[in-house]
């Protein structure tokens, strides 16, 4: 048995959301001052990304943080992807935010892994959704659904055909053919949500390397708060004709908010599986959360 299969404590934070009761797993000192929520990808829920309690053992190790570390359980969780969207991750993002302000904590970070990424995009859209503002965030592997396709999804064109038409029918809402759903999703999944993670300019395109320079300028303009980019240097879902250190700067070049922390994670793949780099993520991370003081 790996340390990963070992018990872990949390400490459960139930707390009122928009639509439902919603909760959080609690990492660290309960008792921190400040606060960094962790967002997974697709298919994730909490404690479904082992590498974050790592980061949160570096986290507690260092005194002049006071962060504790928050896995979140939303309506997109797990399987419920398929049939959820941004806006109500950005929702049940920012009720936890705003139950953390209420509990006193002072500083919050967002941290996205994966799809987790493109809710900290949306959730910069403020005039759009009224979120709850944060101090900052980190982005991990911030890839693009739409780059990786050929590579996991060889069907996808005629997936989304399916999509358009179901949307032109009015059915954007109702959930695709079995045989329409490209296998590495296994899940129910709308019309909408297809749409959104694989068509250019759907509401998930944030990443895509075709991406316009304007568009790009735009998106990454909304960061009102620093932002730690860093992209796995051997992620498997990313084409080998796609250069993430020149996206990586080029997110740079786009917001002054970008840190100059930003860049790749050496020698590992989109999770992070390996101790050496878990261990540097969870210090580059710390180095970021030293910037915020």
């Amino acid at each position: 048995m790996t340390w990963e299969d070992e018990p872990f404590s949390v400490t459960v934070h139930p707390y009122p959301s928009r639509t439902r009761k919603s909760a959080a797993y609690e990492l660290g000192n309960a008792n921190a001052k400040n606060a960094l929520i962790f967002i997974g990808g697709l298919k994730d829920g909490p404690h479904t990304t082992p590498y974050i309690r790592a980061v949160a053992n570096i986290i507690e190790k260092r005194d002049n943080l006071d962060y504790s570390v928050f896995e979140i359980r939303m309506r997109s969780s797990w399987l419920g992807f398929g049939t959820s969207s941004l806006k109500n991750d950005v929702e049940d993002i920012s009720a936890l935010v705003k139950y953390l302000r209420g509990k006193g904590r002072q500083k919050i970070v967002l941290m996205g892994h994966s799809t987790g990424t493109q809710d900290c995009m949306e959730y910069t859209n403020y005039a759009k959704h009224g979120a709850e503002p944060v101090e900052g965030f980190i982005l991990q592997a911030p890839v693009s659904d739409r780059d990786g396709l050929d590579i996991v999804a060889p069907n996808w064109r005629e997936c989304l055909a399916t999509a358009d038409q179901m949307i032109a029918d009015g059915k954007s809402d109702w959930c695709m053919p079995k045989d329409k759903v490209p296998n590495v999703l296994g899940a129910p999944i709308t019309a909408y949500r297809l749409r959104s993670l694989i068509a250019k300019d759907g509401d998930d395109d944030y990443f895509s390397a075709d991406l316009e320079d304007a568009k790009v300028r735009k998106y990454w303009g909304r960061f009102k708060a620093p932002v730690l980019v860093l992209h796995s240097e051997k992620d498997e879902f990313v084409p080998d004709d796609i250069d993430q250190a020149a996206l990586n700067k080029r997110y740079k070049e786009a917001s002054p908010m970008v840190s100059p922390l930003s860049g790749l994670i050496p020698n590992t793949g989109h999770t992070v599986l390996e101790d050496e780099a878990r261990e540097w993520l969870g210090e580059k991370v710390c180095e970021f959360l030293e910037t915020l003081q």
